[in-house]
């Protein structure tokens, strides 16, 4: 689904956008992120489509359903930048008959990632996909994934599904630490 993210590798995005920036171990819904339109800008995660009377905040966008949905009708497209994501693996316990939620962080080595969004004048939604394997071990859905060459054909709203990165995407086990939006700090992604 893509909940929760990072933005930490300060360097590359300065050196490939020429922006400063903080650091961010979880970036959540609600906060401005940085995405990449036209220019580098940025946008609050959380999306309302035009006719909602109250604000709906949607974070993820189905892309099998982008184009049906009266949600997204009049959005626009968008490239999150993120280097990592957060994703909780569910199931059942029958040891201790209960219901569990581990988190597992997704990442490229540090490498920046780019993801295809929406969004509005009231915000953006990430758009995610069914997940591939490894991916679909730990979750069903998974951001859109772009190569760099992808990023604008995905602006100029063409079809983008196949990528060669999610393969690649590497995924460890992470503490209970990251569940707090609160807690910014390298023991969001440091291995267990």
């Amino acid at each position: 689904m893509c909940g929760r993210y990072t933005l930490i590798n300060k360097a590359a995005v300065k050196k490939k956008f020429d922006v400063e920036l903080n650091e961010n171990f979880n970036v959540c819904p609600s906060t401005d992120v940085v995405v990449l339109t036209n220019e580098i800008r940025k946008i609050k995660w959380g999306y309302s489509p035009h006719w909602a009377k109250a604000p709906m905040n949607l974070i993820n966008a189905r892309y099998e359903t982008i184009y049906e949905k009266p949600s997204f009708k009049d959005s626009e497209r968008c490239v999150f930048i993120m280097d990592g994501w957060y994703e909780w693996k569910r199931y059942f316990d029958w040891k201790r008959r209960q219901n569990v939620k581990e988190p597992y962080y997704h990442h490229l080595n540090s490498d920046l990632i780019y993801v295809g969004g929406l969004y509005n004048d009231t915000g953006c939604v990430c758009v995610t996909k069914e997940a591939v394997k490894p991916i679909s071990d730990i979750h069903n859905r998974q951001p859109v994934l772009l190569e760099e060459n992808q990023i604008q054909k995905w602006l100029n709203g063409d079809h983008v599904m196949r990528d060669s990165i999610s393969k690649n995407v590497l995924i460890h086990k992470v503490s209970s630490h990251v569940n707090s939006t609160k807690n910014n700090d390298y023991k969001c992604v440091q291995p267990i």
